[in-house]
């Protein structure tokens, strides 16, 4: 009895070596299909909700400019259903460029866009006025549903 057991050992661990392998690799396959379906979902919620003013209009209307401090319940909500399918060493970056998405769209007006587009004499080639910090912040947060 021992002997046929002794004789099948390498049969038996290359069948666990394999069951255990395919298992691994079906998770894995699962979990990426999970990951990328959560991240178009978390891109067509964010771009839903910033229909408007995303990509940037050339002009703003007053009205619209409302939309961006609206539209930070929307895109928490929508970040915290897809935080889970980041990596982890990227949910540090995810959660910062969400907390600069959300303190831009708390402090940008329509007038600081105005006055910043009727300022040009004043600022440097490098300025960044707070319609194209937006648009960072958007990219920045689309960012990471492209990488999954």
């Amino acid at each position: 009895m021992i002997d046929i057991i002794i004789s099948n050992i390498e049969k038996a661990a290359g069948l666990i070596i394999i069951v255990f392998f395919g298992g691994y690799m079906v998770r894995r396959r699962s979990r990426k299909k999970k990951a990328a379906e959560a991240a178009n979902v978390f891109r067509g919620k964010v771009l839903d909700e910033l229909k408007g003013v995303y990509p940037i209009p050339r002009y703003l209307d007053k009205d619209v400019c409302d939309k961006f401090r609206a539209s930070i319940p929307v895109v928490e909500s929508a970040a915290a259903e897809f935080r889970q399918f980041i990596p982890s060493a990227g949910k540090g970056l995810f959660d910062a460029a969400l907390k600069s998405y959300c303190e831009h769209c708390n402090i940008i007006t329509w007038e600081s866009c105005v006055t910043y587009n009727l300022s040009i004499h004043l600022r440097k080639p490098e300025d960044e006025g707070p319609k194209e910090i937006f648009r960072q912040n958007v990219n920045a947060l689309l960012s990471f549903a492209k990488e999954i």
